[in-house]
């Protein structure tokens, strides 16, 4: 028999034995209660002076059954019961408010948070009889395809003939509806991004602004953002409070994917996901997701899969609550390992494996670049920020046809191809992946092999995209990374590309003050 739930301290033996017996109780499928539970849970509910409430599935089986105070009572986490697109959870809460309050907001928000089949609440009498049942249901918006609540007209305890299983069949059919309107027009998974932190606004909207461009890039479209100008909470880093909201308006628009502009921890991402019941990731997943959409290469495939290791590897918590013993016992040596210690033991083998084939195919490309060097050919690459323009340059300098779009880290493998200049003369030059602020730290030491044999170059050709307004950011972000890497001395010269999207005031401008050329 499943455990009663709640605020159990101080109940005796007797009031705890007849809350044990509710679950022995059965409905009918068409039943949302009958009358005699209504009088069973209303009258324990008085005798013990606290809300109780219930969760029935489906087939009228009570699966929980939570004791609270006389204020309110708490649902415990539903994770077990999986939500299907625009679908509801498959239970519902009849819970016994003592008195006469009718549905709080506190009711309403578990209603939407949890995606309940039905929000109940059973009034009392002074006597602790039932006076009257009130019903909410969420229901698809009638402009925006959004559920929202309805709050249904009060019951009699005592006659509730509204057919429950109808009643499932049209919401959901309402809400699957309004779903897939969202869907058709969108085709894409909907993500909602959340910027919190205490620099000004101004620095999280530049942010969010690239955060919503990688996500283009991931083929997601943004349905919502959200910036919050204070101290991260370490635990929700919103503050539960504000997640609820967050959390409300992301389930009424059909978001089911949270993206956060700040670098979580395990234990933030795992606390918002069991609040919000959404996946939640933050920019550097987002980051390393599309890097893995991107690797054409054996080799790039092999770097980006070594970064989401080692950043795996860095959310494997002592705090994980897999801990059975698997291995070893009676006849191994020592008591066995944990299911946290094969995880960690297999990732870090997976970790070494990849990095001795990647050792293997740095020394082969260590032996081309010796075989540039032989021939003596003047070596270009083409560095900038991501989508500033390199892919394209390169195709139309050398005739070549390198994928290229119009979204963040649209090359990813180096490309290199010879350009014969006049004079007949040859040179190599390459094409390099694209920088971005807050590069992932996992994701520039699994890539810095390939960014090191930048010391080769001749020369580095600095692409900008000059109609973009962060320009002198972004500047400053690849010479702050070139330094890291130290290749600050090598010869560099700044292009401004896209000059055709700017007035050739601001052109002239740009170029005298960066010393610098423009192309179109």
């Amino acid at each position: 028999m499943p455990s009663i739930e709640g605020n159990l301290t101080g109940l005796k033996p007797k009031q705890v034995k007849n809350l044990e017996k509710i679950f022995r109780r059965h409905l009918n499928q068409e039943q949302i209660i009958s009358e005699e539970l209504c009088r069973y849970l209303a009258g324990l509910a008085h005798e013990i002076g606290r809300q109780i409430g219930i969760l029935i599935n489906r087939r009228g089986y009570i699966t929980h059954v939570i004791v609270g105070t006389n204020q309110r009572i708490t649902l415990p986490s539903l994770h077990e019961y999986r939500l299907g697109h625009g679908r509801l959870r498959g239970l519902r809460c009849i819970h016994v408010h003592l008195g006469s309050q009718a549905l709080d907001t506190e009711d309403l928000t578990d209603l939407a948070m949890l995606r309940l089949d039905l929000m109940g609440v059973i009034n009392t009498t002074a006597s602790g009889l039932p006076a009257s049942l009130q019903l909410a249901h969420l229901k698809a918006g009638e402009n925006r395809q959004q559920p929202a609540y309805e709050i249904l007209e009060p019951l009699s305890p005592y006659n509730i003939s509204l057919p429950f299983s109808r009643l499932i069949r049209t919401m959901e059919d309402e809400i699957v509806t309004g779903f897939s309107h969202q869907t058709k027009a969108a085709d894409k998974q909907r993500a909602f991004i959340i910027s919190v932190g205490p620099e000004p606004r101004h620095v999280h909207e530049e942010s969010v602004h690239e955060l919503v461009e990688l996500a283009r890039g991931a083929h997601l479209q943004i349905a919502e953002t959200y910036i919050q100008n204070r101290q991260i909470n370490p635990r929700t880093v919103t503050g539960a409070e504000k997640l609820q909201e967050i959390t409300i308006s992301a389930m009424e628009q059909g978001i089911d994917l949270l993206i956060f502009n700040q670098e979580l921890s395990p234990m933030q991402a795992r606390r918002i996901s069991e609040i919000t019941d959404l996946k939640v990731i933050d920019r550097t997943l987002l980051i390393l997701d599309i890097f893995a959409r991107r690797a054409q290469s054996r080799e790039g495939k092999l770097k980006v899969e070594l970064a989401q290791l080692k950043y795996r590897l860095s959310w494997i918590s002592e705090k994980t609550t897999a801990l059975s013993r698997l291995t070893g016992g009676i006849g191994g040596r020592g008591p066995g390992e944990t299911t946290l210690e094969i995880d960690r033991r297999r990732t870090r083998e997976r970790i070494s494996t990849l990095e001795k084939r990647l050792r293997k195919m740095a020394k082969s490309r260590a032996n081309a670049r010796k075989k540039r060097k032989k021939n003596q050919l003047p070596l270009v690459s083409i560095i900038g920020y991501t989508n500033a323009g390199k892919s394209t340059l390169l195709n139309t300098l050398t005739k070549s046809s390198v994928f290229t779009e119009d979204l963040p880290f649209a090359t990813l493998d180096p490309t290199t191809r010879r350009l014969r200049l006049p004079r007949e003369q040859e040179i190599i030059i390459t094409d390099t992946v694209g920088f971005i602020k807050r590069l992932p730290k996992d994701l520039l030491d699994a890539f810095r092999t390939t960014l090191e044999e930048l010391c080769d170059a001749d020369l580095l050709l600095h692409l900008v995209d000059a109609a973009d307004e962060h320009l002198q950011e972004h500047i400053q972000v690849v010479e702050n990374i070139l330094s890291s890497l130290n290749l600050q001395d090598i010869p560099k010269m700044l292009v401004f590309n896209k000059a055709d999207l700017i007035s050739n005031a601001e052109n002239r401008l740009l170029t005298k003050r960066y010393q610098a050329m423009s192309i179109v």
